[in-house]
């Protein structure tokens, strides 16, 4: 009685005590599978054979040793990584060169940290401070004054006019720039029949 053969689809070599890989429900030995469907590197140019990892970015692959930084040549394998025209960086590498610089602290912005931006430039999410109470700012509104920035409630007790009678805060945006250098308080018309005095603060 004659054994059923088990051959390689694309050789036809049998298979019979060998390594062998599946392909849609199609077996190959090692070497005809390699050379029909193995990736290439993307340093070496060889093919990522069965014993090696492929490891792959974006339809790119890499052997293990070849995944490296383009920079420092450090391995990439389990890191964190950037790409950049084409390069693979270490998260230190691509910082060093492209990340942006934090205005307060003048350290860098490391990629997937918190950053706030604000007219082109850039902060650690800790380093963006009311000029006032020094507590971050983060995603609050703030108002800029004189390259400084406050928060909204640090702004109105330092910048803002508070009224006599009702002891409502008034920035009076069509004439603030006018008035905040006065001294004394001042007297605002409301309303048709209501007249309150506004004093600025210290």
């Amino acid at each position: 009685m004659s054994m059923e053969r088990f051959d390689c689809h694309y050789c036809k070599d049998t298979l019979l005590g060998k390594k062998y890989i599946l392909k849609e429900d199609t077996q190959y030995c090692t070497k005809c599978y390699e050379n029909l469907f193995a990736n290439c590197c993307e340093v070496c140019s060889l093919p990522i054979g069965c014993n090696s990892k492929d490891l792959s970015y974006k339809d790119r692959h890499w052997h293990e040793n070849c995944f490296t930084c383009g920079k420092c040549s450090r391995s990439l394998v389990d890191k964190t990584f950037a790409a950049k025209d084409d390069l693979m960086l270490c998260t230190e590498c691509y910082s060093h060169e492209h990340s942006s610089k934090c205005n307060t602290c003048k350290k860098t912005v490391m990629p997937g940290s918190r950053k706030m931006e604000y007219k082109g430039n850039s902060w650690h999410e800790t380093c963006f401070l009311c000029q006032r109470c020094q507590q971050p700012i983060g995603t609050k509104s703030f108002i800029p004054k004189d390259n400084n920035y406050f928060c909204v409630p640090c702004f109105e007790k330092q910048f803002a006019y508070q009224c006599c009678a009702c002891k409502k805060v008034s920035h009076l945006p069509c004439v603030c720039e006018g008035i905040r250098h006065l001294k004394n308080s001042i007297t605002v018309t409301v309303h048709p029949k209501m007249t309150h005095s506004l004093i600025a603060p210290n």
